[in-house]
């Protein structure tokens, strides 16, 4: 254990940290790979709340182990202390930033626009969980669809839109090509399909702006859907069921994109996907940057989820080379 039992055990317990003296550890482990860092950049790599590591922080500051001084860093004697305890190489793609997908300067082009085209659109709506991700963002999650060929020729649902995904898309395959066969962006929120329908105008490709609010079930048969849901237990359950309801069949995707840092909600989510049959093609951790959020410490994960063939399983060889 990085720090002594009685010091992790001390500040788990003061801050009442449901993951207890690992909870902890991941901090400290996190700070010693960082510092001198943020507060949300630590919650982030720690991935945990940023008002929780925020009172860890606190509590290592009353037990000499964390500066007073911002931002967040050992003191010298907390420093000493874990030197040799904590591994500092840094694993992560230098160019991606560990999320699999690197903005080349062709693609960063699009980048332009984007941050005018969020500025113009309808303020987000903090009843309705509505936070804006960044153009780079808005870009990686392009990337990966079109990486997964999701996009191409697709009959493609938006479930939720505030990241305005539609008309990234739309310049997109302005830039590069390509088509969709259908686009449906599915919104409670009137103003923002309003806004959404006068930006796709003149679209190379057929698409609607549609009212739904997803506690009422609705038909649809699409090859892609993505979805961005409130960072609930409840809210990710159901935003995963209606994705599945809306797919078409084998070979249909979903990129659902989830950010909680409560106690157990990840897993729960992650069982419900195992339980509908789904398959988690990819999970890519903070792949996901917003402008605010800063509780969730401005980002959430992507899950690349494929619905399987439904194969007939069989007895085979327990070993590949049986």
């Amino acid at each position: 254990m990085p720090l002594p039992d009685v010091i992790a055990f001390e500040v788990a317990r003061a801050v009442r940290l449901a993951e207890g003296v690992h909870g902890v550890e991941a901090v400290i482990t996190a700070l010693s790979r960082l510092e001198p860092v943020s507060v949300r950049a630590l919650a982030r790599a720690a991935d945990l709340p940023v008002p929780i590591v925020a009172a860890v922080c606190g509590e290592l500051r009353k037990r000499g182990v964390v500066s007073e001084e911002r931002p967040v860093q050992f003191t010298i004697e907390g420093r000493g202390r874990l030197a040799s305890e904590v591994a500092t190489v840094e694993a992560s793609c230098p160019t991606c930033g560990g999320r699999g997908v690197a903005l080349s300067p062709k693609i960063a082009r699009l980048r332009r626009g984007l941050a005018a085209l969020s500025d113009a659109a309808p303020a987000p709506l903090v009843e309705l969980d509505q936070c804006h991700c960044t153009p780079k963002t808005k870009l990686r999650r392009v990337l990966a669809m079109h990486a997964g060929d999701a996009i191409n020729g697709r009959r493609i649902l938006l479930l939720g839109d505030d990241d305005l995904l539609s008309i990234t898309l739309l310049r997109f395959i302005r830039q590069f090509g390509g088509t969709v066969e259908q686009l449906v962006v599915a919104d409670i929120d009137t103003r923002l399909l309003e806004f959404i329908a006068r930006e796709l105008e003149g679209a190379p490709f057929p698409f609607a702006c549609v009212e739904w609010d997803i506690r009422r079930p609705r038909a649809g048969r699409f090859d892609t859907v993505v979805t961005d849901p409130p960072y609930t237990a409840a809210g990710g359950r159901l935003f995963l069921q209606r994705a599945i309801e809306s797919l078409a069949g084998p070979g249909s995707q979903i990129f659902f994109s989830f950010g909680s840092r409560r106690p157990g909600v990840q897993a729960e989510l992650q069982r419900a996907i195992v339980e509908s049959g789904l398959e988690i093609r990819s999970l890519t951790r903070d792949f996901n940057d917003y402008v605010g959020a800063g509780v969730l410490g401005g980002t959430s994960h992507l899950y690349h989820l494929t619905v399987p063939s439904r194969g007939r399983p069989s007895a085979g060889p327990l070993y590949t080379g049986g």
